[in-house]
């Protein structure tokens, strides 16, 4: 099998060896059964001099095309439009990570047991900065397989790096490309309009990409946050052209794209992303943006959000917008803050008293400086020491969506009042019973 990969290169020149030597030394023979496309897409350091070296180590086997900056995606469309016609499978390898050295190896197995699947992907694992696993990597745990995105709708993919697509689908369609007038989210759009077409993808378990987390990242990601397209016009341009195309298809917004779009939009609300929005847009065009958020997230099923692996008050903002609109309404119902719970973070039992400490869980409702919180022992009602609970605040859109800067005690009671009810008094004096304990069973 013979496999092209396409590496973008721009100003490379402090990781370009490392991934393209880790391509050289897989092991399947590199000279009859690899080809490297480098697209210099207009690097000002040394890459171009790095590159030229492989092409004249490697004539055979490497190519180099320098073109003016146009971006990944324009440059990814270079390379495919130079791929062998012998070529049997097109992968992607951004110029700074790496693949596993077995991976060309498990992938050309995979597609051997799999010929009617067009596109295989591999685990993504981070390294330098942080060394981790990628939060989607539970699909591999089951081994190599088939994931059909009709039936199994959380097994979303987006990133092109570690993507490999049968060639014969590019050879013989000249017009599958990489869509050149978007700044974000290119390959995301490019993969899954795919997967729209073909319902399904291989998943290689064995193999690995290495995705780099430079110790610069986070300047070069937030720059991206400080864009104006990263905001209404990635959700007209990308998310809805996602949305619309499944429509297209299926008459429909497939629940794979639902959960898809969902779980990427949970990126706007971060800490370090949200307020930005401040600095970008003008008043007008955040509302703008604002709005079509909101109309995004109504046209899910809330279920999708419910599902999603996030922070819970991540899940009740958008569950919030989804259900009142925009601008943000808060709206306390006192059944749901009934059913909301104090948390005993550490107990014990010293000199005939207990001693606990523990916060109010602020799921519903964010407790103020003047409430109180009290455990009810029969028709006794106690009231509970504050302490200070350390935690940050969190901010989403000038909203506060969690603190705990009032709901934290610590106190003792006598060794007989083992069980009790703890209870919220709010600063109108209504009272709400809550969760029931017997300290002698924590």
């Amino acid at each position: 099998m013979l496999f092209s990969m396409i590496i973008p290169v721009y100003n490379a020149e402090k990781y370009l060896h490392e991934a393209i030597d880790s391509l050289i030394h897989q092991t399947i023979d590199f000279k009859q059964n690899v080809e490297i496309i480098l697209v210099d897409d207009g690097s000002t350091d040394q890459s171009k001099e790095i590159c030229q070296s492989y092409v004249t180590q490697y004539p055979s086997n490497i190519k180099y095309l320098y073109r003016e900056n146009a971006g990944p995606g324009s440059a990814r469309n270079t390379g495919l439009d130079h791929v062998s016609s012998h070529s049997d499978c097109i992968g992607f390898l951004d110029a700074d990570d790496l693949l596993s050295k077995e991976t060309l190896e498990k992938v050309s197995s995979f597609f051997s047991q799999h010929a009617d699947v067009q596109l295989a992907v591999i685990p993504l694992y981070h390294f330098e900065r942080i060394d981790t696993p990628h939060r989607l990597n539970y699909r591999f745990e089951q081994g190599d397989r088939v994931i059909n995105i009709l039936e199994e709708y959380k097994g979303i993919h987006f990133h092109i790096g570690g993507c490999f697509f049968k060639a014969e689908h590019f050879l013989t369609n000249p017009h599958l490309r990489f869509q050149t007038d978007i700044k974000f989210w290119e390959d995301a759009l490019f993969i899954n309009t795919f997967l729209l077409e073909h319902k399904q993808y291989g998943v290689v378990s064995e193999a690995k990409y290495h995705y780099r987390r430079r110790v610069d990242e986070d300047s070069l990601v937030s720059n991206a946050w400080y864009q104006k397209s990263r905001y209404t016009e990635m959700i007209r341009r990308c998310y809805l052209t996602l949305i619309n195309e499944s429509k297209h298809r299926y008459h429909e917004i497939l629940p794979y794209v639902q959960f898809l779009i969902t779980y990427h939009l949970r990126l706007y609300l971060f800490p370090k992303n949200n307020p930005i929005i401040y600095e970008v847009l003008t008043k007008p065009k955040q509302d703008e943006f604002f709005e079509e958020f909101v109309q995004l997230i109504q046209l899910f099923d809330t279920k999708y959000i419910k599902e999603q692996d996030m922070p819970f008050y991540y899940k009740t903002y958008l569950l919030n917008l989804s259900e009142n609109g925009w601008p943000y309404k808060e709206k306390i119902s006192p059944k749901k803050i009934e059913k909301q719970k104090v948390v005993i973070t550490d107990c014990s039992f010293r000199g005939l008293k207990w001693k606990m400490k523990g916060h109010f869980k602020n799921k519903e409702y964010f407790m103020q400086a003047n409430d109180r919180l009290f455990i009810k022992v029969k028709d006794k009602i106690t009231y509970l020491p504050k302490a200070e609970i350390p935690g940050k605040l969190r901010i989403i859109w000038g909203t506060v969506v969690r603190n705990y800067e009032h709901t934290g005690f610590e106190t003792t009671v006598p060794f007989y009042r083992s069980k009790f009810q703890f209870g919220l008094e709010t600063e109108s004096g209504r009272k709400y019973y809550l969760n029931k304990v017997n300290l002698k069973k924590l």
